[in-house]
């Protein structure tokens, strides 16, 4: 099913989480968060709003009282990350020392000259942080790669987090490591994930061919609260954007994962999938 996107604006987090179950239904997907502020003088005293993305899948039902728990979690900390965000920015220090080669700093130099510039229309917004893997109880990670491209990522992620278990899907495997192979298997490790206090992250490995039937049918039953696709930059660019574009027609992809950076002369065609880069191989955090 291909999501359809729309975005919501409010003054609260609170009153855009009521409304995506409200307007929206039990499958709705939040994607992205925005704080935009307006007027003031160098950053007080300034007014603020809140947009969020949210992807709906076609012809899924919007009776909110069914939304279930792991769900509810992942929103849920994608809109805590927000809200912790908006109090870091209303207790700071009135002269935060930020390094000049950061993005923060990129950031308040473009809110201090918009909001001081005389004669100019302000509006500043802030680009939200890319979610890491998320790890609440009960959420669900894929990790989309080629062969065992993705459990080297997927392992990664779950030893970095401390708080998430793997499990393999696909073409992945790995000894000791449990299977997925359909909707009532990753519905139990979801229940003992939140019964346990842990997320699942799985690696689901594609055929080197790329995205094929058997692909798809597990991405569709796994229905993962975030989806990686793990990309060897070693490859051909044109090779990786068909399998990574035919991923993105069956599930909405969150980030990517870089493998592979050390062994080609050019790391950087990554950047033409169009996609944030989250993480790159040997456990750093974009």
């Amino acid at each position: 099913m291909s999501p359809n996107r729309f975005q919501l604006e409010g003054p609260s987090l609170d009153e855009l989480n009521t409304r995506v179950l409200e307007e929206h239904g039990p499958y709705a997907k939040v994607v992205a968060v925005r704080a935009v502020t307006s007027g003031g003088i160098q950053g007080f005293f300034a007014q603020r709003r809140f947009e969020i993305d949210v992807d709906v899948p076609d012809g899924t039902a919007t009776d909110a009282h069914s939304f279930d728990l792991p769900m509810r979690a992942g929103l849920a900390l994608l809109l805590d990350d927000a809200d912790s965000a908006e109090a870091r920015i209303r207790h700071a220090d009135p002269v935060p020392h930020v390094s000049t080669s950061s993005a923060s700093f990129d950031t308040i130099m473009a809110d201090l000259t918009l909001n001081t510039a005389p004669g100019l229309p302000v509006v500043t917004a802030r680009a939200p942080r890319l979610q890491a893997p998320l790890s609440a109880p009960g959420d669900l990670v894929i990790v989309v790669g080629l062969g065992n491209d993705a459990l080297t990522i997927a392992r990664e992620m779950a030893l970095a987090s401390g708080s998430s278990e793997l499990r393999v899907a696909g073409e992945c495997s790995s000894d000791g490591v449990k299977r997925l192979n359909d909707r009532r298997g990753v519905l139990a490790a979801r229940a003992q994930g939140v019964r346990d206090q842990y997320g699942v992250i799985v690696a689901l490995g594609l055929q080197r061919i790329g995205l094929d039937e058997a692909g798809s049918d597990a991405l569709e039953f796994l229905q993962g609260d975030q989806v990686w696709v793990a990309v060897d930059v070693g490859r051909k660019p044109a090779d990786t954007a068909r399998w990574v574009s035919a991923v993105s027609t069956v599930v909405h992809v969150d980030a990517v994962a870089v493998i592979g950076r050390g062994a080609t002369s050019s790391p950087n065609t990554v950047n033409e999938l169009g996609l944030q880069v989250g993480w790159v191989e040997s456990g750093s955090v974009g």
